[in-house]
């Protein structure tokens, strides 16, 4: 199963999306912090809240949505027969696409954790030193992804249109940047992790239990609910 949806993956556009998402983030982030090194004095946390609050913030929910729904266009294509015709469950499939996302994301955050060091030593000119914590934070950010996989599998089975798509998912970061940054509903702030994530790391901070707690039932409501209807529109849709 895995290996036939690995065969249908549209690899080269999707390693440009991996690899120029990342970079640019670093690229913006290291740019910023070398010419406001007279405010920015703590190195590799100065650095790190340069490059890290946007694109944990703003840009990593749209990428999660453009890596699922390309994943889904190739079933699109053929009007989702292939599935529906096929005898495993659409369960399977959903699983195995999901699976193939996180795989992706993951690559993907250790790719962005790599660029930032890279740059922190070679172009800041950092040791390298204490870089654990953020370690943690990607390895955070990475199990976040897992109720954004859902819903995204969710939209591009409803959707057929990636820019609609990815409009959804900068919505979706605009609506947990309020939640988290504004307070605006302070019951809500787990509800998107990532957004969570992003004020914890600009603030150095280790989740707590209470918060990590919250943020675990939260992310599995999310991901058995949009699993569930996903399920659910490949059988009566």
């Amino acid at each position: 199963m895995l290996k036939i949806e690995f065969k249908k993956l549209k690899l080269f556009s999707l390693l440009i999306t991996v690899l120029i998402i990342p970079l640019l983030a670093n690229i913006f982030g290291t740019i910023n912090y070398l010419l406001n090194q007279d405010v920015l004095k703590n190195k590799w946390e100065s650095l790190w809240t340069q490059t890290s609050l946007f694109y944990f913030m703003f840009f990593i929910i749209p990428l999660i949505s453009i890596i699922v729904s390309s994943l889904w266009s190739v079933e699109h294509k053929a009007g989702l027969k292939l599935i529906r015709t096929s005898p495993l469950k659409n369960i399977n499939f959903i699983i195995a696409k999901s699976f193939i996302a996180f795989i992706i994301i993951a690559f993907t955050q250790i790719y962005f954790l790599l660029l930032f060091v890279l740059s922190g030593k070679f172009i800041c000119g950092f040791n390298i030193e204490g870089l654990g914590l953020y370690s943690y934070y990607i390895g955070i950010s990475i199990l976040s992804s897992i109720p954004i996989i859902a819903i995204m599998n969710f939209l591009s089975l409803k959707f057929k249109s990636l820019g609609l798509i990815v409009l959804i998912s900068v919505l979706i970061s605009i609506i947990g940047f309020g939640l988290v940054a504004q307070n605006i509903i302070p019951s809500l702030q787990n509800i998107v992790a990532s957004s969570k994530l992003a004020i914890t790391t600009n603030h150095f901070e280790l989740i707590n239990k209470i918060d990590g707690m919250k943020m675990l039932i939260s992310s599995l409501i999310e991901a058995s609910l949009f699993t569930i209807l996903s399920n659910r529109f490949l059988k009566y849709e």
